[in-house]
């Protein structure tokens, strides 16, 4: 394990992460990062930011729920993380802050201090992350598989799951918001249900769609 790695994963252990929650948000939004690649340019090392902020950004309810978002702000950058550089840190401590709630602006301190470039990456990254977390809004790891379709006016996102997914469909409605001021695209949603193949029991990898936003 990398010490960048093991330094993120030490921290969030220590605030009683949801494990289970934190990593699938963190596989989404690394699969989302990819998928969208074409629009964000940004590159591999983006994506392990993200991926970092992704396994912390709910740990801030070690402090409370209320406001968890701006207490993983403030905890993280109270950290010392040695491994990172100041401008890392900072940056997802960001990612992680803008998972829900208010957007990016320059009023808020922390977003203020970063560079231009910087500014740039946290405002390409945090709406992947709001996504990914909304995609597991329920906490219950639905989405087994997920690929998109990127298209002019939309990004199109099929999920495959063994079930609805009504809390996430709603989730995404409102967790898009980032996306569509950045992107200037929608984010929809297809859920895509196993396909049980005839005289089998179990389900094939082949979905078939099950709904839409």
């Amino acid at each position: 394990m990398n010490a960048k790695l093991n330094a993120i994963l030490e921290l969030a252990r220590r605030y009683n992460y949801d494990a289970g929650h934190a990593h699938q948000v963190e596989c989404l939004a690394g699969t989302l990062f990819m998928e969208t690649e074409p629009l964000h340019q940004l590159g591999r090392e983006d994506r392990k930011l993200l991926e970092y902020a992704a396994i912390l950004h709910d740990i801030g309810y070690y402090v409370s729920a209320r406001g968890h978002h701006r207490h993983t702000l403030q905890m993280i950058m109270m950290e010392p993380l040695p491994e990172f550089s100041r401008e890392e840190k900072t940056v997802i401590a960001n990612i992680a802050r803008y998972h829900r709630k208010a957007l990016p602006t320059i009023e808020h301190t922390a977003f203020g201090i970063l560079s231009d470039e910087d500014k740039r990456r946290v405002s390409l990254l945090a709406p992947l992350l709001r996504i990914a977390d909304a995609l597991d809004r329920s906490h219950q790891g639905l989405v087994q598989e997920l690929f998109c379709d990127l298209r002019d006016d939309a990004l199109v996102i099929y999920a495959g799951s063994s079930t609805e997914m009504p809390v996430e469909t709603a989730a995404l409605d409102r967790r898009a918001d980032m996306f569509r001021q950045v992107y200037r695209r929608d984010a929809q949603l297809r859920v895509l249900r196993p396909r049980l193949p005839e005289g089998r029991r179990e389900a094939s990898f082949a979905f078939e769609a099950a709904g839409s936003r």
